[in-house]
Protein backbone atom coordinates (compact mmCIF):
# COMPACT_ATOMS: atom_id res chain seq x y z
CA UNK A 1 0.00 0.00 0.00
CA UNK A 2 2.94 2.32 -0.58
CA UNK A 3 2.38 3.26 -4.21
CA UNK A 4 0.47 6.53 -4.18
CA UNK A 5 -1.28 8.12 -7.11
CA UNK A 6 0.63 11.19 -8.28
CA UNK A 7 -0.53 14.03 -10.56
CA UNK A 8 1.14 17.24 -11.68
CA UNK A 9 -0.58 20.52 -10.85
CA UNK A 10 1.59 22.99 -12.76
CA UNK A 11 -0.64 22.97 -15.87
CA UNK A 12 -4.01 21.69 -16.99
CA UNK A 13 -4.30 18.00 -17.71
CA UNK A 14 -5.02 16.76 -21.20
CA UNK A 15 -8.01 14.54 -21.91
CA UNK A 16 -5.62 11.64 -22.40
CA UNK A 17 -4.02 12.25 -18.99
CA UNK A 18 -7.42 12.48 -17.33
CA UNK A 19 -8.47 9.17 -18.91
CA UNK A 20 -5.22 7.60 -17.74
CA UNK A 21 -5.78 8.83 -14.18
CA UNK A 22 -9.37 7.52 -14.19
CA UNK A 23 -8.11 4.13 -15.36
CA UNK A 24 -5.39 4.07 -12.69
CA UNK A 25 -7.80 5.08 -9.92
CA UNK A 26 -10.34 2.50 -11.09
CA UNK A 27 -7.57 -0.12 -10.97
CA UNK A 28 -6.51 1.03 -7.50
CA UNK A 29 -10.04 0.71 -6.12
CA UNK A 30 -10.42 -2.75 -7.63
CA UNK A 31 -7.09 -4.06 -6.32
CA UNK A 32 -7.46 -2.52 -2.85
CA UNK A 33 -11.01 -3.82 -2.56
CA UNK A 34 -9.87 -7.33 -3.39
CA UNK A 35 -6.72 -7.27 -1.29
CA UNK A 36 -7.84 -5.25 1.72
CA UNK A 37 -11.47 -4.20 2.15
CA UNK A 38 -14.43 -3.76 -0.20
CA UNK A 39 -16.10 -1.72 2.48
CA UNK A 40 -13.28 0.81 2.65
CA UNK A 41 -12.28 0.79 -1.04
CA UNK A 42 -15.61 0.41 -2.82
CA UNK A 43 -15.09 0.47 -6.62
CA UNK A 44 -18.85 0.62 -7.30
CA UNK A 45 -19.24 3.87 -5.39
CA UNK A 46 -16.34 5.35 -7.36
CA UNK A 47 -18.03 4.34 -10.62
CA UNK A 48 -21.30 5.90 -9.46
CA UNK A 49 -19.54 9.18 -8.69
CA UNK A 50 -17.74 9.10 -12.04
CA UNK A 51 -20.94 8.49 -14.00
CA UNK A 52 -22.67 11.29 -12.11
CA UNK A 53 -19.79 13.64 -13.00
CA UNK A 54 -20.10 12.67 -16.66
CA UNK A 55 -23.88 13.09 -16.69
CA UNK A 56 -23.64 16.50 -15.08
CA UNK A 57 -20.79 17.57 -17.40
CA UNK A 58 -18.56 18.36 -14.44
CA UNK A 59 -14.96 19.48 -14.85
CA UNK A 60 -13.28 16.07 -15.04
CA UNK A 61 -9.87 17.44 -14.12
CA UNK A 62 -11.23 18.86 -10.84
CA UNK A 63 -13.25 15.70 -10.28
CA UNK A 64 -10.36 13.26 -10.71
CA UNK A 65 -7.97 15.36 -8.61
CA UNK A 66 -10.55 15.45 -5.82
CA UNK A 67 -11.08 11.68 -6.16
CA UNK A 68 -7.34 11.01 -5.94
CA UNK A 69 -7.15 13.13 -2.79
CA UNK A 70 -10.16 11.27 -1.36
CA UNK A 71 -8.56 7.90 -2.14
CA UNK A 72 -5.35 8.89 -0.37
CA UNK A 73 -7.29 10.04 2.71
CA UNK A 74 -9.19 6.75 2.81
CA UNK A 75 -5.92 4.84 2.47
CA UNK A 76 -4.34 6.77 5.37
CA UNK A 77 -7.37 6.18 7.59
CA UNK A 78 -7.34 2.50 6.71
CA UNK A 79 -3.61 2.21 7.51
CA UNK A 80 -4.18 3.89 10.87
CA UNK A 81 -7.12 1.61 11.66
CA UNK A 82 -5.10 -1.42 10.63
CA UNK A 83 -2.28 -0.45 13.03
CA UNK A 84 -4.79 -0.04 15.86
CA UNK A 85 -6.46 -3.38 15.16
CA UNK A 86 -3.89 -5.65 16.87
CA UNK A 87 -4.35 -3.73 20.14
CA UNK A 88 -8.13 -3.85 19.75
CA UNK A 89 -8.00 -7.57 18.98
CA UNK A 90 -5.80 -8.12 22.05
CA UNK A 91 -8.35 -6.36 24.26
CA UNK A 92 -11.16 -8.41 22.69
CA UNK A 93 -9.23 -11.61 23.37
CA UNK A 94 -8.66 -10.65 27.01
CA UNK A 95 -12.37 -9.92 27.42
CA UNK A 96 -13.32 -13.22 25.76
CA UNK A 97 -10.99 -15.15 28.06
CA UNK A 98 -12.37 -13.34 31.11
CA UNK A 99 -15.93 -14.15 30.03
CA UNK A 100 -15.00 -17.81 29.47
CA UNK A 101 -13.56 -18.04 33.00
CA UNK A 102 -16.69 -16.47 34.48
CA UNK A 103 -19.09 -18.69 32.53
CA UNK A 104 -17.64 -21.77 34.24
CA UNK A 105 -19.78 -20.88 37.25
CA UNK A 106 -23.57 -21.34 37.01
CA UNK A 107 -25.23 -17.94 37.40
CA UNK A 108 -27.87 -17.04 39.96
CA UNK A 109 -30.24 -14.49 38.44
CA UNK A 110 -31.82 -12.29 41.09
CA UNK A 111 -33.02 -9.23 39.13
CA UNK A 112 -33.85 -8.56 35.45
CA UNK A 113 -31.26 -5.79 35.34
CA UNK A 114 -28.51 -7.68 37.18
CA UNK A 115 -25.26 -7.74 35.22
CA UNK A 116 -23.55 -10.79 33.73
CA UNK A 117 -20.53 -10.65 36.06
CA UNK A 118 -22.36 -10.24 39.36
CA UNK A 119 -24.89 -12.97 38.47
CA UNK A 120 -22.10 -15.47 37.81
CA UNK A 121 -20.08 -14.32 40.82
CA UNK A 122 -23.10 -14.69 43.10
CA UNK A 123 -23.51 -18.20 41.69
CA UNK A 124 -19.83 -18.99 42.25
CA UNK A 125 -19.84 -17.70 45.84
CA UNK A 126 -23.11 -19.46 46.62
CA UNK A 127 -21.68 -22.76 45.34
CA UNK A 128 -18.55 -22.27 47.45
CA UNK A 129 -20.55 -21.42 50.57
CA UNK A 130 -22.95 -24.33 50.10
CA UNK A 131 -20.58 -27.07 48.94
CA UNK A 132 -16.94 -26.30 49.80
CA UNK A 133 -16.83 -24.23 52.97
CA UNK A 134 -18.97 -26.58 55.18
CA UNK A 135 -16.31 -29.30 55.03
CA UNK A 136 -14.12 -27.14 57.27
CA UNK A 137 -16.68 -27.52 60.05
CA UNK A 138 -16.24 -31.29 59.77
CA UNK A 139 -12.43 -31.16 59.74
CA UNK A 140 -11.77 -28.54 62.41
CA UNK A 141 -12.52 -29.36 66.05
CA UNK A 142 -10.35 -26.75 67.79
CA UNK A 143 -12.70 -24.24 69.43
CA UNK A 144 -10.60 -21.14 68.70
CA UNK A 145 -10.39 -22.04 65.04
CA UNK A 146 -14.12 -22.80 64.95
CA UNK A 147 -14.75 -19.24 66.22
CA UNK A 148 -12.93 -18.04 63.11
CA UNK A 149 -15.06 -20.37 60.99
CA UNK A 150 -18.15 -18.83 62.53
CA UNK A 151 -16.97 -15.35 61.48
CA UNK A 152 -16.43 -16.58 57.93
CA UNK A 153 -19.79 -18.32 57.94
CA UNK A 154 -21.59 -15.16 59.01
CA UNK A 155 -19.89 -13.07 56.34
CA UNK A 156 -20.51 -15.63 53.58
CA UNK A 157 -24.16 -15.93 54.59
CA UNK A 158 -24.68 -12.18 54.27
CA UNK A 159 -23.12 -12.30 50.81
CA UNK A 160 -24.52 -15.49 49.33
CA UNK A 161 -27.08 -17.41 51.44
CA UNK A 162 -30.83 -16.72 50.92
CA UNK A 163 -32.89 -15.98 54.02
CA UNK A 164 -35.96 -18.11 53.43
CA UNK A 165 -37.77 -16.48 50.49
CA UNK A 166 -35.52 -13.45 50.65
CA UNK A 167 -32.14 -13.11 48.91
CA UNK A 168 -28.92 -12.65 50.90
CA UNK A 169 -28.77 -9.28 52.63
CA UNK A 170 -26.00 -7.90 50.43
CA UNK A 171 -27.71 -9.07 47.23
CA UNK A 172 -30.94 -7.45 48.40
CA UNK A 173 -29.04 -4.16 48.83
CA UNK A 174 -27.91 -4.39 45.21
CA UNK A 175 -31.44 -5.20 44.08
CA UNK A 176 -32.70 -2.01 45.71
CA UNK A 177 -30.24 0.03 43.67
CA UNK A 178 -31.20 -1.80 40.46
CA UNK A 179 -34.88 -1.11 41.15
CA UNK A 180 -34.51 2.62 41.68
CA UNK A 181 -35.93 4.73 38.87
CA UNK A 182 -33.13 7.25 39.16
CA UNK A 183 -30.36 4.64 39.43
CA UNK A 184 -27.31 5.66 37.42
CA UNK A 185 -25.06 3.17 35.68
CA UNK A 186 -22.21 4.56 37.76
CA UNK A 187 -24.06 3.76 41.02
CA UNK A 188 -24.89 0.24 39.86
CA UNK A 189 -21.32 -0.43 38.73
CA UNK A 190 -19.87 0.97 41.96
CA UNK A 191 -22.11 -1.19 44.15
CA UNK A 192 -21.39 -4.28 42.05
CA UNK A 193 -17.66 -3.68 42.45
CA UNK A 194 -18.12 -3.20 46.19
CA UNK A 195 -19.96 -6.53 46.40
CA UNK A 196 -17.13 -8.29 44.56
CA UNK A 197 -14.55 -6.52 46.71
CA UNK A 198 -16.28 -7.43 50.00
CA UNK A 199 -16.50 -11.04 48.84
CA UNK A 200 -12.86 -11.07 47.78
CA UNK A 201 -11.80 -9.89 51.24
CA UNK A 202 -13.50 -12.91 52.83
CA UNK A 203 -12.18 -15.37 50.24
CA UNK A 204 -8.63 -14.12 50.72
CA UNK A 205 -8.98 -14.50 54.50
CA UNK A 206 -10.26 -18.06 54.04
CA UNK A 207 -7.32 -18.83 51.74
CA UNK A 208 -4.89 -17.50 54.34
CA UNK A 209 -6.68 -19.42 57.10
CA UNK A 210 -6.53 -22.69 55.11
CA UNK A 211 -2.86 -22.13 54.27
CA UNK A 212 -2.07 -21.84 57.99
CA UNK A 213 -4.02 -25.04 58.66
CA UNK A 214 -2.00 -26.89 56.02
CA UNK A 215 1.18 -25.93 57.91
CA UNK A 216 -0.24 -27.25 61.19
CA UNK A 217 0.59 -30.80 62.23
CA UNK A 218 -2.57 -32.76 63.00
CA UNK A 219 -2.59 -36.57 62.81
CA UNK A 220 -6.36 -36.73 62.41
CA UNK A 221 -6.18 -34.67 59.22
CA UNK A 222 -3.95 -37.30 57.64
CA UNK A 223 -6.74 -39.90 57.61
CA UNK A 224 -9.68 -40.19 55.16
CA UNK A 225 -12.72 -38.11 56.01
CA UNK A 226 -15.79 -39.62 57.69
CA UNK A 227 -19.11 -37.98 56.87
CA UNK A 228 -21.30 -39.45 59.64
CA UNK A 229 -20.82 -36.26 61.70
CA UNK A 230 -21.73 -33.94 58.83
CA UNK A 231 -24.80 -32.09 60.08
CA UNK A 232 -26.06 -31.11 56.62
CA UNK A 233 -28.74 -33.35 55.12
CA UNK A 234 -30.41 -34.14 51.79
CA UNK A 235 -29.07 -33.39 48.31
CA UNK A 236 -26.76 -30.80 49.78
CA UNK A 237 -25.00 -33.48 51.84
CA UNK A 238 -24.71 -35.74 48.77
CA UNK A 239 -22.95 -32.95 46.86
CA UNK A 240 -20.39 -32.51 49.63
CA UNK A 241 -19.74 -36.25 50.01
CA UNK A 242 -19.29 -36.63 46.24
CA UNK A 243 -16.80 -33.76 46.18
CA UNK A 244 -14.69 -34.83 49.18
CA UNK A 245 -14.90 -38.63 49.12
CA UNK A 246 -11.49 -40.34 49.44
CA UNK A 247 -9.83 -37.13 50.65
CA UNK A 248 -8.05 -36.70 53.96
CA UNK A 249 -8.60 -33.72 56.21
CA UNK A 250 -5.57 -32.05 54.65
CA UNK A 251 -6.92 -32.83 51.19
CA UNK A 252 -10.29 -31.27 52.07
CA UNK A 253 -8.62 -28.11 53.39
CA UNK A 254 -6.48 -27.85 50.25
CA UNK A 255 -9.48 -28.40 47.94
CA UNK A 256 -11.44 -25.66 49.71
CA UNK A 257 -8.49 -23.29 49.54
CA UNK A 258 -7.96 -23.99 45.83
CA UNK A 259 -11.62 -23.33 45.06
CA UNK A 260 -11.52 -19.99 46.85
CA UNK A 261 -8.36 -19.10 44.92
CA UNK A 262 -9.94 -20.18 41.62
CA UNK A 263 -12.82 -17.76 42.17
CA UNK A 264 -10.36 -14.98 42.98
CA UNK A 265 -8.35 -15.74 39.83
CA UNK A 266 -11.28 -16.19 37.45
CA UNK A 267 -12.93 -12.93 38.49
CA UNK A 268 -9.59 -11.12 38.66
CA UNK A 269 -9.91 -10.09 42.31
CA UNK A 270 -6.40 -10.80 43.52
CA UNK A 271 -5.76 -7.16 44.44
CA UNK A 272 -8.62 -7.00 46.93
CA UNK A 273 -7.04 -8.00 50.23
CA UNK A 274 -7.51 -6.28 53.58
CA UNK A 275 -4.51 -4.23 54.62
Amino acid sequence: MKQHLRVRHAMSLSDEEIELLIAKLRSKYASYAEKYSKKWFNPHLFEERLQMALRNRMNLEGFILAEIKNFEEIRKKYDKKKKERPFSEKIDKIMEEHTAHIKKYPPLYFHPSAGFEISHFYGALSLFTRTFFPILWLVITDQDKRKKLHQFDTALSELSVPRGDKPPGRIEDHMLILSRRDARELDIERDKNNYLKESAFILHEIIHFCDELLHTKNDEWGTPLRFDKLSIQGEHKKEIIKLFTNLTGYGAIMTTMHQAQAIIDDFRLDAFKRK
